[in-house]
């Protein structure tokens, strides 16, 4: 039993904003604090100056008038009556903290809950005492630009912010209510649809009885219960202290219906009871909520809400409801309840009552794969668990002689590629066995690094807690199997630990070809389990994840769609971690970002909106231009365009037929820091990749703490990993020297080293590795390992920028961020760069980058000093006496060049 994923975050402590009607949100660090910034800065606009007001409740007095219509606002956007929840659900104190006068204290529970009215209308609440009403008006769209991040709220501010855009022509100056019906009336059906509190009360309550008899039709088909539709609606009104039955629901649940609810009204209230009321509908929910209803549970309880919140404020707008009129708050302390992670403590009992011999034993359900294009996997799956079917029937039938012996445990080992649906088939495997408790996952990192009696024991103690009530699954096998340190100790004891464990159920997931590098450690252990092969998707199997993801996403596509997409995907290059079955949610995300559809129709992905290539890496734009377009570096331009066409003319003399000969493409980049030699890494890839000598042509940026371990065993692993996600692009690896370069004895550098020069030789096909430093440095970590400097050929010196570069440098940066240099400022630059001493460590651009962080901030400084409001010339232009004030000391630059 597993709470859907979206909702997983209300287990959590994060901040969470959870609006029912659009589902939990975890707040940005930082974005109340900057709305929060942006509403007082609305409020000490010079436009509203003096629109204030005495009357307020909860507003310090005298108080801004903005500020009163974006208290009203905050009330309207979750919508009327709607449930606002989690631990950042008030946002007025959270929003408007400074202007308000009682301020309720602040509260992290997850469990907390409002249901705002929402009396504010479109155009104007209290703005509207300003006399100038067109301003007013203006200030109004204004409070709503201020609210802008808060995604929950989002799609009903944007809609508001459309009304405000296209307004009704006509008087602006009528009474508030005549102005508010104008716009209303004026609404297009897609603002309607996101804010339908504008159809009118009558419209609003037909409206939230349609969500409401829908979401409980569900909620009866999985938690069935005596109690028909229109005693349904009675007990609502009944708990909402409703005297009589409003005569506006004959319009909205129909005039059948309503008589129904009008005759029952007065018998369901003699023996009314609103707390027995709250305790049966809390354990409907409960149950609906365990068969995997929550969504529904959710929506009901939304839809009831509102429901209670507009029959209180007939025939106007929605009054603010109670929150224990619902059972909200009891709601999701039954989901924390049952949904959160808890301890388990094992009780004797369960050891000590078995079935005694010959009581037949539960035979486990045959398993209802979700898996795709997996047969191999599939028809393991299918063959284990059939055995274990047998088996327990078997001994169900045994006589008393054996029927006590332990069942056999299941052991399925599943080698293959990264992404190909090993853990989704580990949960499969445990979900069928019905076993009762989720699987424990024992993965490499946990074991690895640690002393070999620390790691045996974690194994036993991880066995023991499975016993034969629990899968565990080991992902990593191989990787630990490996591991010099203690891989062959551990594997070892975990054969030994299968043997006199016999119904322990144990899946084992490692890469491709896994099981046969356990079994040159251990050549016994492969053997005490069934291996099952995963591979690459088909394109039949990607456009089937493309559909998957799609329907996930509230989106299908078309037949020939999908087979487009399936067909790209299959032919996508994996980049680091994006491949296989990852690649489909990226491009689903991807299309539906691009598709326009109209508010509320589903989306359709049509064979037109699949791209015809999938650029994972980000390669897009023609990298030789841009290369060429860098300031300086005119030899290093040279061997890169030598190599590009080197690279094509072996592409052209392939075509022919003519033999070619993969070159080693390994390279080494000399020079100071600063000099662009990650950016020209960068730009290597790309060009690489438009070349067809890579898949990919992504960068991946490493230094010596992601190749070296601090244990022994470590390197190897972290070493493979790093070029694992190299693959298909270039692996950046700066200050390689640091390498050769520790005077720690049995540093693992040289390891590193060794194990990089292997797998430079296993992937040169499809992967470039670049390694840079300091000329003389890396002149002796070439000498260090004897295989290094042949498999660096080509050695690229990136020289120190010459101090008009430099200022060319600083104008691109700055062209960059939007800014444009004032004629004097090259000068004054250039002036500077000819006192300063260039040593070894010259900053070089990452200098420039530095200075012009701080020509802006000095630049903010000035223009925040003057005394009217500063054009926009004036904001982009960056003047002399902007640069930072070190000009006669020189040599303080030295601490910017890092």
């Amino acid at each position: 039993m597993r709470l859907p994923e979206h909702l997983e975050l209300l287990l959590t402590d994060e901040p969470v904003l959870d609006v029912y009607a659009h589902g939990p949100w975890r707040v940005p660090d930082g974005l109340f604090e900057e709305v929060a910034a942006r509403i007082d800065a609305l409020a000490a606009d010079p436009r509203a100056a003096g629109l204030t007001t005495d009357e307020h409740k909860l507003l310090t007095l005298p108080a801004s008038l903005v500020t009163a219509e974006i208290f009203a606002i905050l009330a309207f956007l979750p919508g009327g009556g709607a449930i606002k929840a989690g631990s950042w659900s008030q946002l007025p104190e959270r929003l408007l903290y400074r202007h308000l006068a009682n301020p309720a204290p602040l509260s992290t529970r997850m469990t907390r809950c409002d249901a705002p009215g929402g009396r504010w209308r479109p155009p104007l609440d209290w703005l509207v005492e300003a006399p100038d009403r067109e301003l007013a008006i203006e200030l109004a769209r204004d409070c709503l630009v201020a609210l802008e991040g808060i995604e929950p709220l989002e799609n009903r501010r944007r809609a508001l912010i459309e009304l405000y855009d296209a307004p009704p022509s006509g008087e602006v100056n009528l009474p508030k209510m005549e102005l508010r019906e104008q716009w209303h009336a004026h609404a297009p059906e897609r603002v309607l649809t996101a804010v339908p509190e504008l159809l009118g009360p009558v419209g609003y309550l037909e409206w939230v009885c349609e969500g409401l008899l829908a979401a409980r039709d569900h909620l009866m088909a999985v938690a069935p219960r005596e109690e028909s539709v229109e005693t349904h609606l009675v007990h609502l009104l009944l708990q909402g202290s409703m005297e009589h039955v409003p005569p506006e629901l004959a319009v909205a649940v129909g005039e059948d219906r309503y008589r129904e609810v009008r005759a029952r009204f007065p018998v369901e209230r003699r023996g009314f009871k609103a707390a027995a009321w709250q305790e049966q509908t809390r354990s409907w929910l409960v149950a609906a909520l365990v068969s995997g209803a929550a969504d529904a549970c959710r929506a009901w309880l939304d839809m009831a809400m509102r429901f209670v919140a507009i029959v209180q404020g007939l025939p106007g707008d929605p009054w603010f409801p109670r929150p224990e009129w619902i059972p909200v708050v009891q709601f999701q302390t039954d989901l924390r309840r049952l949904f959160a992670p808890r301890r388990r403590v094992p009780n004797p009992l369960a050891d000590r009552l078995k079935p005694a011999p010959g009581e037949p034993a539960a035979v486990p359900a045959a398993p209802s794969t979700g898996l795709v294009d997996q047969p191999e996997l599939t028809a393991a799956l299918d063959r284990v668990l059939a055995g274990a079917s047998t088996t327990v029937g078997t001994a169900a039938g045994a006589s008393a002689g054996t029927a006590g012996a332990p069942r056999p445990g299941v052991r399925l080992l599943l080698a293959g590629p990264d992404g190909t649906g090993k853990r989704d088939a580990a949960q499969e495997l445990s979900r069928a066995l019905s076993l009762g408790r989720d699987p424990l996952w024992l993965t490499a990192n946990l074991l690895i690094g640690q002393r070999l009696p620390d790691a045996v024991a974690k194994v036993h103690a991880d066995v023991r807690d499975c016993g034969a009530d629990r899968l565990l699954v080991i992902e990593g096998l191989d990787t630990v199997a490996c591991d010099p340190s203690l891989g062959e100790a551990v594997a070892e004891e975990l054969h030994r630990l299968l043997a006199i464990h016999p119904e322990l159920h144990v899946a084992a997931l490692c890469d491709a070809d896994g099981d046969q590098r356990i079994g040159e450690v251990n050549p016994v252990l492969p053997q005490r389990f069934r291996v099952a092969r995963t591979r690459p998707f088909s394109a039949d199997g990607h456009a089937e994840l493309f559909r998957r993801a799609l329907a996930a996403r509230g989106a299908r596509a078309t037949r020939h769609a999908l087979a487009a997409a399936g067909t790209l995907l299959a032919a996508t290059p994996p980049v680091q971690t994006l491949r296989n079955a990852r690649l489909a949610p990226f491009l689903a995300d991807l299309v539906l970002a691009g598709l326009r559809t109209a508010e509320g129709e589903e989306p359709v992905v049509r064979k037109g909106d699949i791209p015809a290539t999938l650029d994972t890496a980000k390669t897009a734009g023609d990298p030789m231009a841009e290369l060429g377009a860098l300031t300086g570096l005119e030899n290093v331009k040279h061997e890169i365009a030598l190599l590009a066409a080197t690279a094509r003319v072996d592409r052209a003399r392939a075509r022919s037929g003519l033999r070619v000969t993969t070159p080693t493409r390994h390279m080494v980049f000399t020079g100071s820091p600063g000099t662009g030699k990650t950016m020209v890494a960068r730009l290597l890839g790309r060009i690489y990749r438009r070349l067809g000598v890579l898949s990919s042509g992504h960068l991946v940026e490493a230094s010596r703490t992601h190749l070296v371990g601090e244990y022994i065993g470590q390197t190897a692993p972290r070493t493979r990993r790093l070029v694992e996600r190299a693959v298909g692009g270039v692996l950046f690896i700066d200050e390689a020297y640091t390498l050769t370069q520790s005077p720690l004895k049995g540093d693992y550098g040289h390891e590193a080293i060794a194990e990089l020069v292997k797998l430079m030789e296993d992937h040169r096909d499809d992967l470039v590795v670049v390694v840079a430093g300091y000329e003389r440095e890396m002149a002796e970590f070439l000498a260090a390992n004897p295989g290094l400097d042949s498999r660096f050929p080509k050695q690229i010196h990136f020289p120190d920028y010459t101090d008009e570069e430099l200022v060319e440098v600083f104008a691109a940066l700055a062209g960059d961020d939007g800014f444009r240099l004032d004629g004097d400022l090259p000068g004054v630059l250039a002036a500077m760069l000819r006192r300063v001493p260039r040593g070894a460590g010259f900053g070089n651009g990452r200098l420039m980058r530095n200075l012009l962080d701080m020509a802006v901030a000095n630049q903010a400084q000035r223009i925040a000093s003057l005394p009217d409001r500063p054009s926009r010339d004036a904001l982009l232009t960056l003047v002399a006496d902007d640069m930072p004030p070190i000009w006669e000391h020189p040599e303080e630059l030295y601490g910017l060049y890092l």
